[in-house]
């Protein structure tokens, strides 16, 4: 399976989460199911693993849902209570069927990065979870960039000075991409 976050960001993440306690992990924006496996294996057996993705109409989305469901599949084999959840992460349908598996310990939000998009997911799934960690937080490209529209770093700069507890884990080579920001929220 594809990894598209930095191993040491991704690592660092996990690192925070066990060390936090964390027995229940919703991941929203999964993909091909890199990071949910990485961050799932080191949390303990018999962990609640949710991932919430819309890969349909993607250009990998054949390839990323096998992916995702087979690391689902693993996990469950490892002993995880481990759930898919396919859709839209700002419907209404689907945050009901997240709520009923929640409370969470942490939620890593990953999916649409348009500013829209990323303050659903944290108005939605947020008050879910007591941690909350955003990727993409150190997205820096030319201003001729053409690619998907990113705006977690402008929103991540907005709520990371709310006075809570917050980390960055901004470990990419580059300097340009990636980035993980975790949220205290209790």
């Amino acid at each position: 399976m594809k990894l598209l976050q930095d191993d040491a960001e991704i690592y660092g993440l996990a690192d925070i989460l066990v060390g936090e306690g964390v027995r229940s992990y919703l991941e929203i924006g999964s993909k091909f199911g890199g990071s949910l496996l990485r961050v799932a294996e080191r949390l303990p057996a018999g962990s609640r693993i949710v991932s919430v993705d819309l890969p349909k109409g993607t250009k990998a989305w054949v390839q990323s849902e096998a992916e995702l469901k087979a690391v689902i599949a693993k996990l469950r084999l490892q002993g995880f209570d481990a759930h898919m959840i396919w859709g839209d992460s700002t419907a209404k349908g689907v945050i009901d069927q997240v709520r009923a598996l929640g409370p969470f310990d942490a939620v890593f939000i990953d999916a649409n990065h348009t500013l829209p998009f990323v303050e659903k997911d944290f108005a939605n799934y947020g008050p879910m979870a007591r941690i909350v960690a955003f990727h993409d937080i150190g997205w820096r490209r030319a201003p001729d960039w053409v690619g998907t529209r990113i705006d977690v770093p402008e929103f991540w700069e907005s709520i990371k000075t709310s006075g809570r507890q917050y980390a960055e884990l901004k470990f990419c080579p580059t300097a340009k991409n990636n980035g993980i920001g975790v949220l205290w929220l209790d």
